[in-house]
């Protein structure tokens, strides 16, 4: 599982006898109050099961297979229903603003989707649709629900291209254009059918809100809150030494929406001044100006725009504008729980690098003295705990690392622990439960009973982005890389850097050719730059995402007088490899579903063997020059082209490739929408073990 499964309910079905509402209002402290899990069911209440859509032959029995297991004692009737659901995104906007979104909702024969065998209580995969099984007891009470999609093998066009046009990057168009700093929540609404919502930086008046069916087209809702709120007026009080006539200068930043324990919903976020030069202020006997910035709670009983209200304060930064580049900022909150139910919050930016704070699960605040009286601390005071945090970092600094990591972990009364050194932000925490270890061929040899990943932004936001991190078994750290350092970089620019490099800049090379609007034919090549501030994310069937804000400046090449490096959010799997690492798909998420994969079938689908290769090298997110290089993977195990080696691949759909004069690499093949080649294909996400960066490899596709 993940850092949480933000899975809740919005307005479940009548139907519905055990919501996750309900189990969450229901939680103490000393459980989990987000994975609940069922009372009744032992197997997953949510699943993906496929079918062969191109009839190859090549799908494993048990990715076509969902067996339903109850949990000792249960007795239950088991019914089964079905439907197909078609997503439909409308160019226009309602009258309140929000960008038109339905669903096509058919009910069809089980035995369409899937052949229910009620004696083994075992679903068999035949077409796309879902399949509903109903639990009730002898008196016709519903028990529990449990959803198994069934999907293709072999991934579909998922109809996200870049048109290379203005409106791939509209703010609110379907392709998250203008979408910064995501955060993801899965709900099922009164139809029974999944829903996800993406809260994201506002810049003014409240955090964007944006809806999809299908985590690939997005529609935008509108707004948070209104700055004309009256309960947000001691907010810009504070924010602006008591001038409030600059509200609308506030910016929205970096959010993280959460179900709240007892119903509806928790918003995170940090407001920040958002002024140019800062607001002045006398905090050390003369008038300096500085930046403010307040991580605040909101909640709403329903995630409609406009409904969200201030809850309280979690945190303040009052930082120098010259000279604050080492200091503690109170920005980009994110929830992370334990198993047993404690909250944290992880947050921060820059200069000592990112801290975890322990909050209430009930109240969704500080479960410290801190805010009891709802009231903001003075500046001075923020001051102070800022130079206390300021003083600690610079005695770590003189200290000698050595392997507990003398140079990371402090805590301070007010900021909690730090977990990560230096020029970063945004940090989010997923959790996994039970992670298996297998060795080279396939065996397991350890399970691991929670994993903490952690994910850092390095380096400026338009300068070197790239996300970096590591894991440990305890949330507050110490985070470590495959090389078991700490998260540390030394700062903007610098090739100082310690960690896992998750993602960075490259470019697919031989991209396929596109004419430009104006008629000139020109290379389609869509460059990641400065990928950074993600989410993590785990849907109710178990698909892992990762969202995140890339940037690119290939716009310039497409359209005439166009000037601007343009900003979008997406969406890409990812994966846990043979060795418990995240691994990130380099290609969009286009509905694709892990699975078992053999080495035959790989090779099936790829031309002459041929792949496209990228390593990441440690360098910042601004290199687009690091363009793919081109390799096969031989029969004979062999690795030859722009790199040698060898290749092997062992248990479901693992690979370890070791590059001669380079690294080992353990990672993850699976289908996929192939970006660079607007087809299916399989794609080769992995990690290096020597050196902790991530490779990515695209087959050549027989499909094109």
């Amino acid at each position: 599982m993940l850092r949480r499964k933000k899975i809740v309910a919005v307005a479940l079905s009548a139907l519905m006898f055990v919501s996750a509402l309900s189990l969450l209002a229901a939680c103490g402290e000393n459980s989990d109050p987000v994975a609940q899990g069922s009372q009744y069911v032992a197997s997953a209440t949510g699943a993906t099961i496929v079918f062969d859509n191109y009839e190859k032959g090549y799908i494993a029995e048990k990715d076509t297979k969902y067996t339903l297991q109850l949990k000792e004692g249960v007795m239950a009737n088991v019914t089964a229903t079905a439907f197909t659901s078609t997503p439909k995104y409308a160019d226009g906007y309602s009258e309140k603003g929000k960008a038109v979104i339905t669903r096509n909702l058919s009910s069809v024969d089980v035995e369409k989707i899937a052949h229910w065998d009620k004696d083994s209580m075992t679903l068999t995969a035949r077409s796309e649709g879902t399949v509903v099984l109903t639990l009730t007891s002898s008196n016709e009470k519903v028990l529990e629900t449990v959803y198994v999609d069934v999907a293709p093998a072999y991934v579909e066009n998922p109809n996200n291209q870049y048109s290379m046009t203005s409106k791939d990057i509209e703010q609110k168009g379907a392709l998250m254009g203008g979408t910064h700093d995501p955060s993801l929540i899965e709900v099922t609404e009164e139809d029974g059918q999944k829903a996800y919502y993406i809260f994201s930086t506002g810049w003014d008046n409240g955090n964007e809100i944006r809806k999809s069916y299908d985590l690939i087209h997005w529609a935008y809702q509108g707004k948070s809150t209104k700055t004309s709120q009256s309960d947000l007026e001691p907010v810009f009080k504070w924010l602006y030494n008591g001038d409030t006539s600059l509200k609308n200068k506030s910016s929205w930043w970096a959010p993280d929406i959460v179900p709240a324990y007892g119903g509806g919903y928790w918003l995170y976020t940090c407001v920040v001044d958002g002024t140019d030069d800062g607001v002045a202020l006398n905090v050390y006997g003369t008038e300096e100006r500085y930046s403010t910035a307040t991580i605040m709670l909101f909640h709403s009983d329903t995630l409609e725009p406009e409904s969200f209200t201030f809850e309280g304060i979690l945190m303040q930064s009052v930082i120098p504008k010259n000279g604050g580049l080492i200091d503690v900022n109170s920005i980009d909150p994110q929830i992370i729980y334990t198993p047993e139910g404690r909250m944290y919050m992880a947050y921060g930016s820059f200069g000592t690098g990112n801290y975890i704070l322990e909050l209430n699960p009930k109240t969704g605040l500080r479960k410290d003295k801190f805010y009891k009286d709802g009231k903001f601390l003075d500046y001075k005071k923020v001051r102070a705990y800022s130079d206390e945090a300021i003083a600690l970092y610079g005695s770590y600094e003189n200290t000698d690392e050595d392997e507990d990591g003398e140079r990371i972990g402090w805590s301070t009364e007010y900021y909690g622990k730090n977990i990560s050194r230096s020029a970063m932000e945004a940090p989010v925490i997923a959790r996994h439960d039970n992670v298996n270890i297998y060795d080279d061929n396939g065996n397991v040899t350890e399970t691991v009973p929670t994993y903490y990943y952690s994910m850092h932004s390095f380096d400026a936001l338009a300068a070197d982005y790239s996300m970096w991190g590591g894991r440990t078994e305890n949330v507050e750290g110490i985070y470590r890389s495959v090389k078991n350092e700490f998260v540390w970089n030394e700062g903007t620019g610098s090739n100082f850097r310690k960690g896992n490099q998750y993602m960075s800049a490259f470019t697919w090379k031989d991209w396929t050719d596109g004419e430009r609007t104006d008629g000139e034919v020109v290379e389609y090549n869509l460059n990641i730059r400065l990928p950074g501030h993600n989410d993590l994310f785990t849907t109710d069937e178990g698909k892992n995402i990762a969202a995140y804000i890339t940037r690119t400046n290939s716009y310039q090449d497409w359209l005439p007088n166009h000037k601007t490096i343009d900003f979008m959010v997406q969406m890409h799997q990812y994966y846990l490899n043979s060795k418990g690492d995240i691994c990130i798909n380099a290609n969009r998420y286009g509905g694709e579903t892990n699975r078992s994969v053999s080495e035959e079938e790989l090779l099936a689908f790829t031309r002459n063997n041929a792949f496209k290769m990228v390593c990441l090298n440690g360098k910042g997110g601004s290199n687009v020059s690091n363009g793919s290089s081109s390799v096969k993977l031989n029969a004979d195990h062999t690795v030859s082209g722009d790199y040698t080696g060898t290749w092997k691949m062992f248990g479901d759909n693992y690979i370890k490739v070791v590059l001669d004069g380079g690294d080992t690499y353990y990672g993850v093949v699976t289908p996929s929408w192939l970006d660079d080649q607007d087809c299916f294909g399989f794609t080769i996400t992995s990690m290096g073990q020597n050196k902790g960066y991530a490779m990515f490899m695209n087959a050549v596709s027989k499909q094109k």
